[in-house]
C-alpha cells in the first residue's frame, strides 16, 4: 500500500523530517541518518523528501539501506529509477552475511513499483546480470508486472 503523500504541500513535521536528513547527509553520521529515517516515516513520507532519500542511497556510511530504498519504493517517484538499478548492485559490508541479497530484492521490488518504462528497462538490466539470485527477483517482478499492476505509481 502506498502511503506517501506526494500530491500535497509537506507538513511543518514534513519539512522538518526533510531537514533532519539533509542534516545526517551532512554530518556523515549513522545514527542521525536512522533517526532522520525514522522522523520521516513518522511524519509520512513526501516528495520533499526524495532527494535526501536518494543522496543515503548512494552514501557508503550508514547502514540504512533497506529502509531507505523501501521508503523510495513507498513514493513510488520515476526520478528514482537510476539510483535503485545501480543500489540493486551495491555492496556494503554490513550486509556482507546476505547471501540472499534482501536489498537488491527491494531494489526490484521498488522498480516495479515505481511502474514506468523506464523502471521496467532497468528490471530487464538486472535480469541479464551475472548474479542469478539478483537476475530473478528482477525476472520475477518482470514475469508479474500486469498482475501487479494496482501497486504501481503510475
Amino acid at each position: 500500500m502506498n502511503t506517501a503523500n506526494t500530491q500535497s504541500r509537506p507538513t511543518e513535521a514534513q519539512k522538518s523530517a526533510a531537514t533532519l536528513l539533509e542534516s545526517a547527509l551532512q554530518a556523515h553520521d549513522p545514527q542521525l541518518a536512522q533517526d532522520a529515517l525514522n522522523a520521516t516515516y513518522r511524519a509520512g513520507l513526501h516528495r520533499v523528501h526524495t532527494s535526501a532519500l536518494v543522496a543515503l542511497a548512494q552514501a557508503p556510511w550508514h547502514f540504512s539501506h533497506e529502509d531507505v530504498v523501501h521508503a523510495l519504493q513507498e513514493l513510488r517517484s520515476p526520478e528514482t529509477v537510476g539510483i535503485l538499478e545501480k543500489t540493486a548492485f551495491s555492496v556494503h559490508e554490513y550486509l556482507g552475511y546476505d547471501e540472499f541479497f534482501g536489498l537488491a530484492r527491494k531494489c526490484t521490488w521498488a522498480l516495479a513499483d515505481v511502474g514506468t518504462t523506464e523502471g521496467q528497462q532497468a528490471l530487464e538490466r538486472i535480469a541479464n546480470c551475472d548474479n542469478p539470485v539478483i537476475a530473478g527477483y528482477a525476472k520475477k517482478r518482470l514475469g508479474n508486472w500486469q498482475k501487479e499492476m494496482h501497486r504501481k505509481g503510475v
